[in-house]
């Protein structure tokens, strides 16, 4: 009897520790669908909120673009002069928005709806599996933000500007053009950077879901 029992407390507490040393496969589910929902939350706000950026800015820059065409249609001299590179630098503003829209506008739409694929009566069919390709997109939006708001492009923007402003001081004499579109330009375009919501961006920063 006692040689039964032995082999019988062995396996117990072999099953015992196996138990202990991984999660069992409901509570492992669970932690992953929290992740995934923490990351799909994210990448909706911070989509929501870049939405709203890409839109004003576009809207910014379209008015910038007329309203200096008209001044440098209804002008003459120095102001017309100064017109016509201000309507030329605020070209760059809805262009590269056309050109290189943020991808957490495109990524948080596409995990929203490969997660409604495999939704059965409103859960998702493996979240450890859907978690993993959250992570890919929020990693992505991550870099991508960042390469927006990194230092080049601060001095792209910085740079492009002070060329321009030199361009009136020098070519023309217009130094008070050159004060304009080396201050005023570099304004709105650090404007533009520094508002960028940066949602993904700022999850990274806080060790968030990677």
């Amino acid at each position: 009897m006692r040689g039964t029992r032995r082999p019988f407390a062995t396996l117990l507490a072999v099953t015992a520790l196996l138990a202990h040393a991984r999660p069992a496969p409901a509570q492992q589910a669970r932690e992953c669908d929290q992740r995934l929902t923490s990351i799909a939350t994210t990448l909706d706000d911070d989509a929501r909120h870049t939405r709203v950026w890409y839109w004003s800015w576009m809207a910014a820059g379209t008015v910038l673009i007329a309203s200096q065409a008209v001044l440098s249609a209804v002008t003459t001299g120095d102001l017309q002069k100064d017109s016509i590179v201000g309507a030329s630098a605020s070209v760059f503003i809805p262009a590269f928005l056309l050109i290189h829209p943020p991808e957490v506008l495109s990524d948080a739409p596409r995990l929203d709806a490969r997660l409604a694929l495999t939704r059965v009566d409103g859960r998702v069919g493996d979240p450890c599996i859907s978690v993993m390709r959250a992570r890919e997109l929020l990693a992505r939006d991550a870099d991508d933000e960042a390469f927006a708001k990194a230092w080049y492009a601060h001095a792209f923007m910085i740079g492009g500007n002070l060329a321009l402003g030199l361009l009136l001081g020098v070519a023309f004499g217009d130094w008070l053009g050159f004060a304009k579109q080396a201050i005023g330009g570099t304004l709105i375009g650090e404007a533009q950077i520094w508002t960028l919501p940066g949602g993904a961006l700022k999850a990274r920063g806080l060790g968030f879901s990677f």
